[in-house]
């Protein structure tokens, strides 16, 4: 079975972009970035969460804040 994806893994996804390139649209440091994508719960917290909205609609990018949430069984 395959290992359920993390918001930040999931949301990653949808943009399709580097880390770093992920980093420079939401104008936040590569490490950071980086670090969340590897955490193991990879919650997204609020400040994120409206950058990734914004970075979202400026790019075409369908996401949603349901989006960002843990799976149910996850939470």
């Amino acid at each position: 079975m395959a290992e359920a994806k993390t918001p930040w893994q999931k949301v990653a996804a949808r943009f399709a972009l580097t880390p770093s390139g992920l980093a420079a649209e939401l104008k936040r440091h590569r490490s950071r970035i980086c670090r969340a994508l590897r955490d193991e719960r990879g919650r997204i917290n609020g400040r994120d969460q409206l950058a990734l909205l914004q970075a979202a609609r400026r790019r075409g990018i369908a996401l949603a804040p349901a989006d960002m949430l843990p799976e149910a069984d996850d939470a």
